[in-house]
């Protein structure tokens, strides 16, 4: 064999050894990248997991400007409960609109209600409907209230807060009132014995106004 022919032998084998490496700091790198790829995009997922819910476009900008900074007899929590509708939620102790037991608004509970209601009639807020929801803590009824049961008490406190929003002259169409109950409180009534918790069952016993912007039609 020549040298010549030997040379070219060997600068062959060279040419091969430096594409293999070539080919593996090419991998490399697909690699890095792929993984930097999956590493920025789980970092971004588990930042907007981390966002808290705010209320869409359109929801009532005059509420949460109302929002007491503090815990007030009448609280009004704006909530979003759906990511994509127009909703937002008030919720208010029952404590405040009506007596133990009862369905029958109090003074107090009137006079909240008209500020609430100057707001719910204003132009910007037309085409939104209104939900009225009664909720009760788990305590049963008694034997001598006139309801039955908590479902007719929640249902009988929507009603009545509806039937007032009625007579300060919102359109009854914009109307829905519905009573839960129990059956959705924010904290738990009892502990882990069984023992109620007074303050997490007043926290229950409330009224939702839920304002969600109506569709329009095609």
């Amino acid at each position: 064999m020549s040298f010549h022919h030997r040379r070219r032998g060997e600068d062959h084998g060279i040419d091969d050894w430096l594409m293999t490496y070539a080919d593996m700091i090419t991998l490399l790198l697909c690699f890095f990248a792929v993984f930097l790829s999956v590493s920025v995009q789980k970092r971004m997922t588990e930042a907007q997991l981390m966002k808290p819910i705010i209320i869409t476009s359109g929801a009532p900008d005059d509420i949460e400007a109302n929002t007491p900074l503090q815990p007030q007899p009448h609280i009004v929590v704006p909530t979003s409960t759906e990511i994509g509708n127009h909703i937002t939620a008030m919720q208010m102790s029952s404590s405040t609109f009506f007596d133990s037991g009862s369905a029958t608004l109090t003074e107090a509970g009137k006079k909240v209600l008209a500020n609430e209601v100057s707001i719910l009639k204003s132009p910007k807020y037309h085409e939104y409907e209104i939900t009225v929801e009664g909720h009760t803590d788990d305590t049963p009824i008694g034997s001598d209230s006139e309801f039955r049961s908590n479902w007719e008490l929640s249902s009988a406190r929507a009603s009545a807060v509806v039937q007032f929003f009625i007579e300060q002259g919102i359109e009854p169409f914009k109307l829905r009132a519905a009573g839960y109950a129990d059956t959705f409180p924010r904290v738990p009534n009892r502990d882990a014995h069984g023992n109620p918790i007074p303050e997490n069952q007043a926290k229950n016993r409330r009224v939702v106004i839920k304002l969600e912007k109506m569709e329009q039609a095609d």
